[in-house]
């Protein structure tokens, strides 16, 4: 007797992402079964959902303690590190192929680690909330603004800069920004 298919749901917010992850998966009948969100035991929630709805939609996934993977867009890392730092039990590249994608699912839903190996700041030993506010510096926000995002104390923004300060060596705000620039952080949106 075959094992079950592993039940994925897809929580995309733009449709071409969501169809193209349900195509992919479809290649794929006898190990993956497409089912509504709330039946699935991974979720595969596209990290967009972190710029267009503030990660809003995210916790409520996480908390019915459903698997979740986010699906990264390769060229905005800060979404997805704060898409993990929410939650978020790993994360795939959009760049995936379909059985990639297919054998990160099945991991994910086997308790196994899926993130890749260039998780951002990873080469560094930052945390995921390290890069989360070194991401949000970046995208211009001051740490009143960073605390508040994060529902964090102001102190507590302090301290994890410090810390991302002293992995990245730099010592300034601008030097900093300067670093995440250069090593995969998106710019301020203009």
């Amino acid at each position: 007797m075959s094992p079950q298919p592993t039940r994925v749901g897809i929580v995309g917010h733009q449709e071409v992402m969501a169809k193209g992850l349900a195509a992919m998966l479809a290649e794929h009948p006898d190990r993956v079964r497409l089912v509504e969100v709330d039946h699935a035991d991974v979720v595969l929630y596209d990290v967009f959902g972190m710029h267009l709805v503030n990660g809003a939609d995210l916790p409520p996934l996480v908390q019915r303690r459903a698997v979740v993977l986010a699906v990264s867009r390769d060229l905005r890392p800060d979404l997805r590190a704060r898409a993990v730092a929410a939650g978020a039990h790993g994360w795939v590249s959009m760049s995936v192929r379909s059985l990639g994608l297919v054998q990160a699912v099945e991991d994910a839903a086997a308790g196994l680690e899926v993130s890749e190996q260039d998780r951002l700041g990873a080469d560094v030993g930052l945390t995921p909330r390290e890069v989360e506010v070194l991401a949000l510096i970046t995208q211009g926000m001051s740490n009143q603004d960073i605390a508040e995002r994060l529902y964090l104390s102001i102190n507590s923004v302090k301290t994890y800069i410090r810390s991302a300060y002293a992995k990245i060596e730099v010592t300034s705000r601008s030097r900093a920004v300067a670093w995440c620039l250069q090593n995969g952080f998106a710019p301020a949106d203009d």
